[in-house]
């Protein structure tokens, strides 16, 4: 008992540690309250809108139309899917992607991997320069959001759903005899994709809506003519109206990624502590644990005090 003394009295406590019971109640009532603050914060923070987007606005005509002008229909959404053949989670990914109604939805299937057979290097610069995206699959909504992660898939509609997205910049746009009318207040160039259904270089299926082409059509230019780069079939030609600096993203996934910049070499501390539920279930066992080592603490804070009374 002598070396047991000892070493209690070595550790007593001080006066900061002498209910040390209370202050774990009050370090696991911190741990619970602040990420609900943190949720709510970042709720209110970060939006899914496209208010701080480089993307002003998003047209879309299905080529060749049946009149002789096709005109222009604006987008609400506008998708960009990134993935590859060789990639085996895009499989079901992309099964899911094709079963979205494109009624109002301007969707772009990228390929920017140099080992893809449908590989374009313009995706790739999108890919890798303005969105700063290292994961495939990665999907992004309005220039602004991103998704990753094996639950993308099933947060997709959830996201569009919520997204808000009020494209303006472009007065009009139509397509007559295979020649370009648009006109524009913005200083902003228009990208013009050129998306076509591409064979799956494994599998026996069509990779639909995927970019096999892309051209800018300077500011200060109003007509173009499109008869060359249209020649072959295509199914949707998409015009974006967008600034082409280095885009930040938000996360929109429930991933151990969180809420968060991912495009940015320097997060903000606070950005990296925001709550998206992926630690609940440390929570909890922590709660457990907490009330499994209660008898112990209860009884090594009376011995404690019965070591205090002795010395005294």
């Amino acid at each position: 008992m002598p070396l047991l003394n000892t070493c209690l009295m070595k550790s007593r406590p001080s006066g900061s540690n002498k209910y040390p019971v209370v202050l774990l109640i009050i370090m696991l009532c911190n741990i619970i309250v602040a990420p609900a603050i943190s949720a709510q914060s970042n709720a209110e923070n970060y939006p899914v809108t496209n208010e701080d987007s480089s993307v002003l606005d998003v047209f879309f005509v299905d080529y060749p139309c049946e009149s002789a002008t096709c005109e222009g229909v604006r987008a609400e959404t506008l998708v960009e899917y990134y993935g590859a053949d060789w990639c085996e989670p895009c499989e079901s990914l992309e099964l899911m992607i094709d079963s979205i109604n494109t009624e109002r939805i301007a969707l772009i299937h990228h390929h920017p991997s140099i080992n893809d057979r449908n590989y374009l290097n313009h995706s790739s610069a999108k890919f890798a320069n303005q969105y700063r995206l290292i994961f495939i699959p990665s999907i992004v909504i309005n220039s602004d959001g991103l998704l990753t992660g094996a639950g993308q898939g099933a947060e997709l509609n959830q996201s569009i759903a919520g997204s808000t997205a009020n494209f303006s910049g472009i007065d009009n746009l139509s397509i007559t005899n295979n020649v370009l009318y648009w006109n524009t207040s913005s200083v902003y160039n228009l990208s013009i994709w050129k998306l076509e259904p591409i064979q799956h270089e494994f599998d026996d299926r069509l990779l639909n809506n995927t970019a096999s082409g892309m051209m800018t059509v300077d500011n200060q230019q109003r007509e173009l003519d499109m008869s060359d780069w249209v020649s072959n079939s295509t199914s949707r030609l998409i015009f974006i109206l967008q600034s082409d600096e280095t885009q930040s993203l938000k996360s929109l996934s429930s991933s151990s990624t969180g809420d968060k910049e991912l495009t940015l070499s320097d997060e903000p501390l606070s950005d990296l502590l925001l709550h998206d539920g992926s630690y609940d279930a440390a929570i909890v066992t922590f709660v457990i644990l907490l009330f499994c080592l209660m008898p112990a603490l209860i009884s090594f804070r009376r011995l404690q005090k019965q070591v205090d009374d002795e010395s005294e």
